[in-house]
C-alpha cells in the first residue's frame, strides 16, 4: 500500500533499504512518528500501534478507518476541482493575458486598480463548474484566485526577456494557487463539518509545499503551495488507496493514537516479540513547525528508553551527528548507513 498523504520526512523512497532489515515475524508493530505511514503500510505484523503528535494527521487516519462515506465524497470533489480548473484556465488564458498586457503598458497606475479589473473579470466566472454547490462560496473564491493572480501578473511585469510559455506557467500558477487558497480556507473554518473539514485537510497536505503541516499564531494551517510542478498533479491514487479494502483492513487491526512520543511508549505494553520503528523528525527546518522539531534533549530520551527501558527489537532512522553516534555508539548496535541520503544511518539493537 502507498501513502494517501504527503507528509516531511517521508521514507518512501527508502523502503527498499529499511524492509530487508525488519524482523520477519512480529507480533505487535509500533511506531510513534507515523507520519504518512509509509513504513506502517508496507509491513507486515499481527497487531499495529500508530502514533503522531499531530492530532489532525491522526484524526484523518481515525476518520478514513471509519470509513466516512461523505468524506470520500468531498475528496472527489476537491480532486474534481483541481482537475476542471486546468480546463478552466485554457478557456480563460487569452482574457488573462489581456489583463497581463495592460499592466505592461502601464493601463493600471497602481496594484488597487489592476485588483478592481482583475476581480471584475474573475466575478464573470461560472464557479458552479469547479466545485459543488454546496462548497462554493464564490465571493471568497473570487478573491483568492483575483489576489494570486495579481501577484504573478506585478512578478512579471515589464519583465521582457519571459518566454511565452514561461509567462503562461506563472498565471496558471496563479489561478491554481488561488484555488489551493480556497481549499485552505475550507479547511480553516472552524465550524466546519469534520467529512469535508479533513477531506481538505488530506488535500492541501498532498499540494502543500514540502509536506509541511504549519500554523499561525492563531491557530490556521498556512503552508504555503508547492508551486508549479504540482499543476498537473492529481489525487486519484491516493484516493484509490483511501478507498481501498486493504487499507480499511489494515486500519481495522490498529490502535490510533495522538500523545507526544514517549508518552505512547510508556502506555504500551511492549514484549521481546514486538517490533518498534523510529522515525523521529529532521529537524532540518528552523521554526517551521511544531512537527518537524527534534532537539538534542529529546534525541537523549529517546535513546534512554531505547537503551534501557524495552526488551523489543527497534529501528532507528536518524541523522548521522557527533551527539548521535555518542548516544548510540559502542552498544552492541547495527548501524547501517543509508547511501541515498548523505550522512544519515538506520540503528537496530538486533
Amino acid at each position: 500500500m502507498k501513502p494517501f498523504i504527503r507528509w516531511y520526512g517521508s521514507k518512501e523512497e527508502d523502503l527498499e533499504v529499511i524492509l530487508p532489515l525488519m524482523p520477519e515475524k512480529i507480533r505487535n508493530y509500533y511506531e510513534p512518528f507515523v507520519g504518512g505511514g509509509s513504513c506502517y503500510l508496507s509491513v507486515n505484523a499481527d497487531r499495529y500501534f500508530i502514533n503522531d503528535k499531530c492530532k489532525e494527521l491522526m484524526k484523518a487516519y481515525k476518520l478514513i478507518d471509519g470509513g466516512y462515506r461523505m468524506m470520500n465524497i468531498y475528496l472527489d470533489v476537491l480532486n474534481n476541482a483541481w482537475k476542471k480548473s486546468d480546463k478552466m484556465f485554457d478557456t480563460l488564458k487569452g482574457d488573462i493575458l489581456h489583463l497581463k498586457f495592460l499592466c505592461d503598458v502601464g493601463k493600471f497606475s497602481d496594484r488597487l486598480e489592476l485588483s478592481k479589473a482583475v476581480a471584475e473579470f474573475a466575478n464573470k466566472i461560472k464557479y458552479s463548474g469547479l466545485f459543488d454547490r454546496t462548497l462554493t462560496e464564490k465571493e471568497s473564491l473570487i478573491m483568492s484566485i483575483a489576489h494570486n493572480l495579481v501577484n504573478e501578473i506585478l512578478e512579471m511585469r515589464n519583465k521582457d526577456d519571459l518566454k511565452e510559455q514561461m509567462v503562461e506557467g506563472n498565471l496558471r500558477l496563479g489561478f491554481k494557487t488561488g484555488i489551493y487558497d480556497y481549499i485552505v480556507e475550507l479547511y480553516n473554518d472552524h465550524d466546519q463539518k469534520d467529512s469535508l473539514k479533513y477531506a481538505a485537510f488530506i488535500f492541501i497536505m498532498n499540494y502543500s509545499e514540502k509536506g509541511l503541516f504549519c500554523t499561525d499564531e492563531c491557530g490556521y494551517f498556512c503552508t504555503q503551495y508547492a508551486g508549479k510542478r504540482y499543476n498537473g498533479v492529481f489525487m486519484d491514487d491516493q484516493i484509490i488507496e483511501i478507498k481501498s479494502n486493504a487499507l480499511l483492513k489494515k486500519l481495522g487491526n490498529t490502535e490510533i493514537s495522538s500523545y507526544d512520543y514517549l508518552t505512547f511508549l510508556k502506555r504500551q505494553n511492549i514484549d521481546k516479540d514486538d517490533f518498534i520503528f523510529v522515525d523521529p523528525p529532521e529537524n532540518a527546518i528552523e521554526d517551521e513547525s511544531p512537527y518537524t522539531q527534534f532537539n538534542d534533549k529529546q534525541h537523549k530520551m529517546l535513546a534512554d528508553f531505547l537503551l534501557n527501558k524495552t526488551k523489543a527489537r527497534w529501528m532507528l532512522t536518524v541523522k548521522e551527528s557527533n551527539y548521535i553516534l555518542d548516544l548510540y555508539q559502542g552498544k552492541g548496535l547495527r548501524m547501517i548507513p543509508v547511501r541515498r541520503r548523505k550522512h544519515y544511518m538506520i540503528i537496530t539493537n538486533y
